[in-house]
């Protein structure tokens, strides 16, 4: 069970419990579905890229009844149903949708009820708004909601202590100040497709960030990438010479183009010797820096790239740039015991 003081509407009465378990066996098996909906990844011997993946303290209020959530049928008056929530750029069957998944799932804040009931204009909880804008986000990608429910239960599951992995962020280049709240480690594969679309806008999600997230860049090249491993080399070879980030710029634009002629020419660009970078890491000097990396990931349970940890927190939404910033903000919160996390 997780902590009370965080999550305090897990700790459900008898009557929610028993609610929940009619939701739970109304959404069935398409749940299965919902898991690998946004599997936007590079795994071990299979790469997939799915539609529509781009790569002030709130007042005490007593907990709203769960019977005062809409049903889930149509969505025509969902905003005034709960008008707490920023629903204005959803059509109208994404609406329906939405009316569903606020019905079929809890808030995970200070309101113990379900999050239609929640976003009612006389609750007062600070969290319930920030969980409605991210299943809107959901929705508008494209998935059903029972997909939606699903993630929205596996996002905030993980979150406590007990689910992090612990992870070093001083041993791989980094982006951001050293003292943000926020560590986020990401495991790459310089010939996965997904990882090259990552590579396009994580910059500019470290900007976005306004100083609250520092990127850490690990490698996790995939066995069925032939040249994977000694782009990996070069590119620690790169982070020991100041040049990471140029480098790994040109392997990810020229992920199909990574012959030793070409990995020098490359180094050559950015400043580098190439004819040395390759000697040194045929010769297996960056080889324990690498393996490292890939132990580390291996025992987090990692299996496919790019994946992303927030603080030791895996995230488990799509892997594109809206849901790390939203996730990013979330775990500001977290960090600072904030409001937005707990019960008044």
């Amino acid at each position: 069970m997780l902590p009370s003081r965080l999550f305090p509407s897990l700790e459900r009465n008898r009557q929610m419990e028993s609610a929940e378990m009619v939701l739970l066996s109304r959404r069935g098996v398409a749940l299965a579905a919902g898991f690998l909906a946004f599997a936007c990844a590079c795994k071990n011997g299979a790469t997939s890229l799915p539609s529509g993946a781009q790569a002030q303290e709130p007042a005490k209020t007593s907990p709203a009844p769960a019977s005062a959530a809409p049903s889930s049928s149509g969505g025509g008056d969902a905003r005034a149903l709960m008008p707490r929530a920023d629903l204005r750029d959803l059509s109208p069957e994404q609406l329906a949708t939405f009316r569903e998944v606020a019905s079929d799932t809890f808030d995970y804040a200070g309101c113990n009820s379900t999050l239609a009931a929640c976003l009612r204009a006389d609750v007062k909880d600070k969290h319930a708004p920030r969980m409605a804008r991210l299943a809107a986000l959901l929705i508008k990608d494209g998935l059903s909601g029972p997909q939606v429910v699903d993630h929205l239960e596996r996002y905030y599951a993980s979150f406590p202590k007990d689910k992090r992995a612990f992870l070093k962020s001083d041993d791989c280049a980094t982006l951001g100040p050293d003292k943000a709240p926020v560590t986020m480690i990401e495991y790459s594969d310089f010939q996965c497709p997904h990882c090259a679309v990552a590579a396009r806008w994580l910059h500019s999600v470290i900007e976005s960030a306004e100083g609250q997230a520092r990127l850490c860049s690990k490698y996790f090249p995939l066995p069925q990438h032939p040249r994977a491993a000694i782009a990996a080399a070069c590119a620690e070879y790169a982070r020991n010479k100041g040049k990471f980030w140029p480098l790994s710029a040109l392997f990810f634009e020229h992920q199909e183009e990574l012959g030793d002629e070409e990995l020098k020419s490359y180094a050559k660009q950015v400043g580098l010797n190439g004819a040395e970078m390759l000697q040194q890491a045929y010769a297996g000097k960056f080889q324990a820096a690498v393996d490292k990396h890939v132990a580390e990931a291996t025992a987090a349970n990692l299996h496919a790239t790019p994946t992303f940890y927030l603080n030791g927190r895996q995230l488990t939404l799509p892997p594109k740039a809206e849901y790390i910033l939203f996730s990013i903000q979330d775990e500001v919160e977290w960090t600072k015991g904030g409001s937005a996390w707990e019960k008044e």
